[in-house]
C-alpha cells in the first residue's frame, strides 16, 4: 500500500472540505476568461468584418459613372487595357415606376456582362438563391433592402420600364425575387435590387440601359488617381470615378471604434478577473496558512507546503481552462455588435482551434502560478508578522474627526495585506469607472451635436427643393414657385447649388458653386459651402477642393490647377461639400459663378438665366432647427402640386452608422460601473473583515456605532473623491482625443464636445453610490462585540 505524503493528505482533506468552493472558484475563472476573449477575439471580427466580405466576394476597387457624361453605351476597350485595371465587370440602371415606391420612379441595377456578380463582386446569398443568368424576370435583393422597401423571398414585382428614347411608351415587366444576398457595394456603394443579366437580351433593345463599371485595380486605391486620369481620357471627359476604398470609411470609421470598444470592454473584463478572481483564488491558496505551523512541525518544508497549497487547485485550473473555452465559444454568436455584425459575412459561434488551445492552456497556467505565488507567500517566514504590522489604531493621531480621519488613511494608507490589494483595486476601479463613463459621456456628446449641425460632414442646410421624384421632365421653377419658397416663413438662408463634372487636371471632379436667389432680401442669407481651412473662391482664379480630390491632384493650399476651361486657378482652401452615390462629401471643388458659368460653357452644358436648369437644386436653411419637419412639411403644403417637392437633407452615412453604435457605449458603461461598484464595495468589506481588531479597540475607546459606521462612510467617499479627482480628468481627455481620431477619420470638422451637465451630475452620484455601498459594512462594523474581539489579546 502506498504512503501519501504530508502535503497530498492535508490537499486531500483540503479538497474534500471545500470542493463546492473550490467548483465555484472554477466556474468564475472559467466565466471570465473565456468572456474576455470572446470580447477580444469580437473586437478583432468586427476590425475584420469589411475586409472578410470583400475578400468572400471579391469586391471591385472604384465605379466609373459612364452614364454621367452622355454616354450611355461606351467602349471599355481601352481602359480594360490600362497598366493599372485588373478587371471590368460592367452594370446598367434601369429606370421605371417600380412596386413599392408609391408614385415615384425607381431603379434596378442589372450586369451588362457575365463579369458583374458572377466573378466581381459576387453576393453571399443570405435566402433563397442566385438568378438565373439566362432567366430575364428574376431579380435579386441585397438584406439591406428589405427594411426599406418591404420587399422579401417570393415577391413578384410590377415594373413599368422607361423605353427609350425616354418618351416612348414604359415595358411592363413582372420581376420574381428569388435571393436575398449579402453584399459589400450595399455599405460601399448602394443595395437594392438587381436583374438577371439576361434582362438585356430580353429588353434592350426597347428598355433604357445606361451602363456603368465595377473596376478591379491592381493596387487596390493606389491606382485611383492613374483610374480617373486614364478614363477621363478613354471613357468621356470628366467621367465620375467613385474610390470605393474611401467609401468604405461609411463602415470602418464605425467599426474601428466598436473594436476599440469591445478591446476596451474585453480589458474591463480582464481587470475584473484579475482584481476579484484573482484575489479569491490568492485567499483560497492562502488558506493553508491556518495549518503551516502544525504542518512545520511534522517535518514539511515551505516547498511542500506550497506544493500542498497548489494542489487542491490543479483540477480547478484545469475546469477553468475548459470552461473558459465553452464560455467563448457560447459568446462570440453575440460577437461582432452594431455595425459590424450587420457586415460580417461568418456571425454566429466562431472561434478557431489554435487560439482556443492557447487560451485554454493560459487559463491553467494563469490558475497555477497564481495560487502557486500565494501558497508561497502565505507560508513565508514573516506571514503573521505581515498580517499584523501597522495596527491603525496605533497611527489614530488626536484630531478632532477621529472616525473621518481614520476612514481615509484606510482607504489610502498601506495596511495589512488582504486589505491593501482591496484597497489599491478600490481606487483603480473607481478612477477607472469614473474615467470611463465620463469618456463615453464625451464622445456621446460629440455624436450628437454632430447630428444637431451636420454642417460638420458639408451639409449647410437643412432641405432641398427640386422636382419630385415622379416628375420626370424635371423643369425648373416658375417665378411664382420661386416667390413661394422664399415667402416661407423661417428662412434664415436660400441659393441654388449649381453641380457639373468638369476636368480639374484631366481627372473628372465634381464643382459647385451656390448662386443667389433673392439678392434683394436682408433677412435671408445665401447658403454657404462648407469650409475646413483657409477660405471660399472669392475671385474667378479662385478654387476650394475637398480633402481627398486635393490628396488625388497632388495638390495643397497655394498650388494651381488647371481647370476644363484651360484656365489656371489657385487652390485657396479646403471644403466639404454635398455627397451624392458618385462622390463622398470630401470630394469635389468650388469656384465663383463666374467661373462655374465659363466651366458650364466649355463642358456644353445650358443654364437656364436663373441657373436652375433641369437638373437644379435649391438648398434653404431655417433659422429654428428644432422643428425641422414641421416647417418642411409646411414648405411642401405651400408648394402644392407644382411638381416641385422639400425634402429634408438626409444625414451622411458615415454620421448615420457612428450613431447607430451607442448601445456598446452604452454596454460598456454598464460594466465600468458594475466594475467601480464591485471594487469599492468590496474593499469596505474586506476592511470590516480584515480590521476587526481595529474597530474593536475604537469601539473600547469610546468610539460610538455611529462612529464606526462614520469611518465606512468616509472610506467610501475618499475612494469616490479620488476616482472623481482623476477620473474626471483622464475621462474628458480620453473621450476629446477619441472623438477627434473619429473626425480625422471620417472626417468631420471638429468641434471639442464638453458634457458639462453629465460631469456635473455624476461628481454626486458617484459620492451617493460609494455612501450607498458603505451602508450594509457600516452595519456590520458596529455590531462588532470588542470583548469578544480582544478576549485573546
Amino acid at each position: 500500500m502506498a504512503i501519501s505524503t504530508p502535503e497530498a493528505l492535508w490537499s486531500r482533506t483540503d479538497s474534500r472540505s471545500r470542493r463546492w468552493s473550490l467548483i465555484v472558484l472554477a466556474i468564475l475563472c472559467g466565466v471570465t476568461a473565456g468572456l474576455a476573449f470572446a470580447a477580444f477575439d469580437g473586437a478583432s471580427r468586427t476590425g475584420s468584418a469589411l475586409d472578410r466580405l470583400e475578400a468572400r466576394s471579391n469586391a471591385s476597387d472604384a465605379v466609373v459613372f459612364s452614364s454621367q457624361v452622355e454616354s450611355a453605351q461606351p467602349d471599355w476597350t481601352k481602359l480594360s487595357q490600362r497598366p493599372e485595371v485588373r478587371q471590368i465587370a460592367r452594370w446598367g440602371l434601369v429606370f421605371g415606376l417600380v412596386d413599392g415606391f408609391g408614385d415615384g420612379g425607381g431603379v434596378l441595377f442589372v450586369p451588362t456582362d457575365d463579369v458583374f456578380m458572377q466573378q466581381v463582386d459576387r453576393p453571399v446569398v443570405v435566402e433563397g438563391r442566385m438568378f438565373d443568368p439566362d432567366e430575364p424576370t428574376e431579380m435579386i435583393i441585397t438584406d439591406d433592402d428589405q427594411d426599406g422597401v418591404g420587399w422579401s423571398l417570393g415577391d413578384v414585382i410590377h415594373f413599368d420600364a422607361f423605353g427609350t428614347p425616354l418618351d416612348a411608351a414604359p415595358v411592363p415587366i413582372d420581376l420574381t425575387i428569388v435571393g436575398v444576398v449579402h453584399t459589400s457595394l450595399a455599405y460601399e456603394f448602394t443595395g437594392g435590387a438587381f436583374i438577371s443579366p439576361a434582362f438585356v437580351r430580353a429588353y434592350g433593345d426597347r428598355v433604357g440601359i445606361y451602363e456603368n463599371a465595377m473596376i478591379s485595380l491592381r493596387n487596390g486605391s493606389a491606382d485611383v488617381a492613374a483610374l480617373r486620369r486614364d478614363a477621363s481620357t478613354d471613357v468621356g471627359t470628366g467621367v465620375p470615378v467613385l474610390d470605393l476604398q474611401v467609401t468604405a470609411r461609411r463602415v470602418t470609421a464605425t467599426t474601428d471604434v466598436e473594436q476599440a470598444m469591445l478591446m476596451l470592454l474585453g480589458a474591463v473584463i480582464a481587470i475584473a478577473a484579475v482584481t476579484f478572481v484573482g484575489q479569491a483564488l490568492a485567499r483560497s491558496a492562502a488558506a493553508i496558512a491556518t495549518d503551516a505551523p502544525t504542518l512545520r512541525a511534522l517535518g514539511m518544508t515551505r516547498r511542500q507546503l506550497t506544493l500542498a497549497a497548489v494542489r487542491p487547485h490543479l483540477p480547478v485550473a484545469a475546469l477553468a481552462s475548459g470552461l473558459s473555452v465553452v464560455t467563448a465559444a457560447v459568446a462570440s454568436r453575440w460577437f461582432p455588435v452594431g455595425l459590424a455584425a450587420e457586415v460580417d459575412p461568418d456571425r454566429g459561434i466562431q472561434i478557431a482551434a489554435l487560439p482556443a488551445l492557447a487560451m485554454a492552456a493560459a487559463v491553467a497556467l494563469l490558475v497555477v502560478a497564481g495560487v502557486g505565488m500565494a501558497g508561497w507567500l502565505a507560508v513565508g517566514p514573516n506571514a503573521e508578522m505581515i498580517t499584523r504590522r501597522q495596527s491603525l489604531v496605533s497611527r489614530l493621531g488626536l484630531g478632532r474627526h477621529v472616525t473621518i480621519g481614520v476612514g481615509v488613511r484606510m482607504a489610502l494608507e498601506r495596511g495589512p495585506a488582504a486589505v491593501r490589494g482591496s484597497s489599491r483595486s478600490a481606487l483603480i476601479g473607481a478612477v477607472a469607472a469614473v474615467a470611463g463613463i465620463v469618456a463615453i459621456m464625451t464622445l456621446d456628446q460629440g455624436l450628437t451635436d454632430s447630428l444637431r449641425n451636420p454642417a460638420v460632414a458639408g451639409v449647410a442646410w437643412d432641405a432641398t427643393v427640386a422636382p419630385a421624384q415622379s416628375d420626370i421632365e424635371g423643369r425648373p421653377p416658375s417665378r411664382a414657385e420661386l416667390d413661394a419658397i422664399l415667402s416661407q416663413p423661417g428662412l434664415s438662408a436660400i441659393g441654388s447649388i449649381g453641380r457639373l463634372v468638369s476636368n480639374i487636371d484631366d481627372v473628372g471632379v465634381p464643382t459647385f458653386t451656390v448662386f443667389t436667389l433673392d439678392p434683394t432680401s436682408r433677412s435671408t442669407r445665401t447658403v454657404e459651402l462648407v469650409t475646413l481651412t483657409g477660405h471660399p473662391p472669392r475671385a474667378d482664379d479662385e478654387i476650394t477642393l475637398g480633402p481627398s480630390t486635393a490628396r488625388d491632384l497632388g495638390v495643397e493650399i497655394g498650388d494651381s490647377v488647371e481647370l476644363a476651361d484651360r484656365s489656371p486657378a489657385t487652390v485657396v482652401g479646403l471644403g466639404l461639400f454635398p455627397a451624392d452615390v458618385h462622390a463622398q462629401f470630401d470630394e469635389g471643388a468650388a469656384v465663383s459663378n463666374a467661373r462655374y458659368d465659363s466651366l458650364t460653357t466649355a463642358s456644353g452644358a445650358a443654364e437656364s438665366p436663373d441657373h436652375l436648369g433641369p437638373g437644379f437644386l435649391i438648398a434653404v436653411r431655417f433659422g429654428d432647427r428644432a422643428g425641422l419637419d414641421k416647417q418642411i412639411s409646411a414648405l411642401n403644403q405651400a408648394l402644392g402640386s407644382t411638381g416641385l417637392e422639400a425634402v429634408s437633407v438626409e444625414q451622411p452615412l458615415e454620421l448615420t452608422n457612428l450613431h447607430h453604435m451607442q448601445r456598446l457605449p452604452l454596454v460598456l458603461a454598464v460594466f465600468l460601473t458594475i466594475l467601480g461598484a464591485a471594487a469599492v464595495g468590496h474593499a469596505l468589506f474586506s476592511s470590516v473583515r480584515h480590521r476587526r481588531r481595529d474597530f474593536a479597540v475604537m469601539r473600547a475607546l469610546g468610539v460610538t456605532r455611529g462612529g464606526s459606521r462614520m469611518v465606512l462612510a468616509a472610506q467610501g467617499s475618499t475612494v469616490a473623491v479620488v476616482g472623481i479627482l482623476f477620473g474626471v480628468p483622464i475621462g474628458l481627455i480620453a473621450g476629446r482625443s477619441g472623438w477627434r481620431a473619429i473626425t480625422d477619420r471620417v472626417p468631420l470638422i471638429y468641434r471639442s464636445p464638453v458634457a458639462l451637465v453629465a460631469i456635473m451630475v455624476i461628481a454626486p452620484l458617484v459620492l451617493v453610490a460609494a455612501n450607498a455601498l458603505a451602508v450594509i459594512p457600516g452595519r456590520r462594523a458596529a455590531r462588532i462585540d470588542p470583548a469578544l474581539v480582544l478576549r485573546s489579546e
